[in-house]
Parts: C-alpha cells; sequence; structure tokens
C-alpha cells in the first residue's frame, strides 16, 4: 500500500467542509481499484461513491464530500451525473480501466493530492476504499439493499419499478452514524 501525502484542506465560515469534485473523486476511486488489483464497473463505481459519501456524513456530522446526493434506483445508489458519464458500460458491467500518465501509484497519488482532504477524509475514504473495494458488484448491491437509507428512499416504489428518490443526509447519517 503506498503513502499518500493530503494536503490540509480549508473550512468554510459556516463551519461546513468544502466539497470535492464528483468527477475527481470518481477518477480516484476508479485509479484506486487500478492500482490495488480491483475490477472496477459503473455499477460498482456507484456503490464505492455511496459508501464513501454515507461513511464522510456519518463520520464529519452530516458534511457531505461533494454536492451531488444519490438516488435510490433499482440496483442501489446512483449518482446520476456519473450514470451519465458512463452510460454506454453501465448495463454491460464493464470494467473501468484507467490509462496512467506516469505509473498508477503516482496518478493516485496525484488525484487524492488535487482533492486537499483532510487527513482525517483521506483516513475514512481509505478505510472505506480498503474494506469495500475488494467486494463484488454484487455484492455491493446487496450490500446498499439491506441498508435502511436505500430502504427509506425506495418505501413508495415496487422494487423493480424506477425511482428518483433521493437518498438524504440524515437517513445517511442515523444509520452509519449509529455503526460509528
Amino acid at each position: 500500500m503506498i503513502f499518500i501525502n493530503c494536503n490540509l484542506r480549508h473550512y468554510f465560515n459556516t463551519g461546513k467542509m468544502k466539497t470535492v469534485d464528483l468527477e475527481l473523486m470518481s477518477n480516484t476511486i476508479i485509479l484506486y481499484c487500478n492500482t490495488y488489483g480491483f475490477s472496477i464497473t459503473p455499477l460498482k463505481l456507484q456503490k464505492l461513491l455511496y459508501y464513501v459519501q454515507a461513511w464522510h456524513i456519518a463520520k464529519f456530522d452530516k458534511n457531505t464530500l461533494f454536492g451531488e446526493l444519490p438516488e435510490a434506483w433499482v440496483n442501489g445508489p446512483v449518482y446520476k451525473s456519473v450514470y451519465h458519464s458512463f452510460r454506454e458500460k453501465f448495463y454491460r458491467n464493464d470494467d473501468i480501466v484507467l490509462e496512467p500518465k506516469t505509473t498508477y501509484e503516482e496518478d493516485l497519488k496525484s488525484n487524492f493530492d488535487l482533492l486537499k482532504l483532510e487527513k482525517e477524509q483521506f483516513n475514512v475514504i481509505n478505510s472505506v476504499l480498503k474494506f469495500y473495494a475488494s467486494l463484488t458488484e454484487g455484492n455491493l448491491v446487496l450490500k446498499t439493499h439491506s441498508d435502511s437509507p436505500w430502504i427509506e428512499a425506495r418505501k413508495n416504489v415496487g422494487p423493480f419499478d424506477r425511482s428518483t428518490e433521493i437518498i438524504t443526509v440524515d437517513s445517511m447519517y442515523n444509520f452509519y452514524g449509529s455503526k460509528l
């Protein structure tokens, strides 16, 4: 495992942490998986983004890591903008492989540096990826389906019905925060 030095992140005057760019976070997760030999498909990326966001919300008192919240789709939480970026591969579940500019390790370090995370934020993200990135997309779908935030967001729709219901900050905070 490589050590990544994270720059300190500043706070807004409101006391809330700045959010990071969702596309950069997506690419960082893809590079993480490419670096450590884990498969990464668009569906798996969606679940990893969800768990990164959910645990960040739980750990940092409802502060989101990125501005978009996931919708409760049939196969679990989905960030619509990320879905649109990988739409062609989404239902085929092709692996996403980024060609490194230098090496995967150096590109991953560079991406983490660009995120400008506080050390504690980096530690949460790194812990989440260490735990969840080795799981298959199928296991991640089943896991999100058993967690109350997704269940609550889909309470008024059938199991195979489309939904654009947002998984709320409060539901993620309450569920994952209770596990800290």
